[in-house]
């Protein structure tokens, strides 16, 4: 996911621009045949003998005895993989709502001001463990344009996010924040003023900085295939009404992908 952060109305004003990208981590994909709510099957089979697991030093064997209908069958409307040892296979997608993003409105190079936008990263799997859905930006700090750049937002208390929003008269600063069904317990909150704790998701709260280390801010434990779900991340740039900063085009890149779990 690419952020383009552009400012160029020169020398006065500034014009953030996000461009959008996202990739896939394939891990291991697997669905269930049966569950409970103590257990789940990943796969059964009828046979006479036979062990899950044989091994020595030079390979590791799964074997059945006198299992019946096995192999692979396939038509013009399905594919079915029978039988004990064939795997069920899974999948997961990753779709992001835009590939690029105009934060409005115009930032004052004199006076400072705000500009916000948002996008929405979609996220489908069949796997029965869920998903973990992340974002990542390629510099530090994120949005730059030649040796200017603003800060990455920096909450009071490191690692935590602010319940609300707050940039110094003196400092330029570029972040963001969760919404959605999924997000992880950083993004969280009490509903009135603490973030990282309880289970409200309160509007526009629960502000952080990008950074080059890969960020979770989205997790579910079961399938949510065919739907998907849906997240929203909102990103937020201010220059301060005190604060100098240098007209020119920002940029910043930020990564968007999805694993299995």
């Amino acid at each position: 996911m690419k952020i383009n952060f552009s400012r160029k109305i020169l020398p006065i004003t500034l014009i953030p621009v996000l461009i959008i990208s996202f990739f896939i981590l394939q891990s291991k994909v697997q669905a269930y045949e049966m569950a409970s709510t103590s257990y789940r099957i990943q796969e059964s089979s009828v046979n006479v003998g036979g062990l899950d697991s044989e091994t020595s030093t030079s390979y590791t064997l799964r074997e059945t005895i006198g299992e019946a209908a096995v192999g692979t069958a396939t038509s013009t409307s399905y594919k079915l993989q029978m039988g004990y040892q064939p795997m069920i296979s899974g999948y997961i997608s990753l779709s992001v709502s835009t590939s690029s993003v105009v934060l409005l409105p115009a930032i004052s190079a004199i006076s400072g001001g705000s500009a916000t936008s948002s996008y929405s990263a979609t996220v489908t799997t069949d796997n029965a463990g869920g998903y973990s859905l992340y974002v990542i930006a390629s510099t530090n700090p994120a949005l730059k344009s030649g040796t200017n750049s603003f800060t990455d937002y920096t909450p009071v208390v490191g690692g935590t996010p602010d319940f609300t929003w707050s940039v110094a008269a003196d400092a330029s600063e570029f972040g963001f924040t969760i919404e959605g069904t999924d997000i992880v317990q950083k993004f969280l909150d009490n509903g009135a003023d603490e973030c990282a704790t309880s289970s409200s998701d309160t509007a526009e709260a629960c502000w952080y900085g990008f950074s080059t280390s890969t960020e979770s801010i989205a997790s579910a434990s079961l399938a949510n295939a065919p739907a998907g779900t849906e997240t929203t991340i909102k990103l937020k740039a201010e220059s301060g009404s005190s604060k100098s900063q240098a007209a020119g085009a920002y940029q910043a890149v930020i990564t968007n992908s999805a694993i299995a779990l």
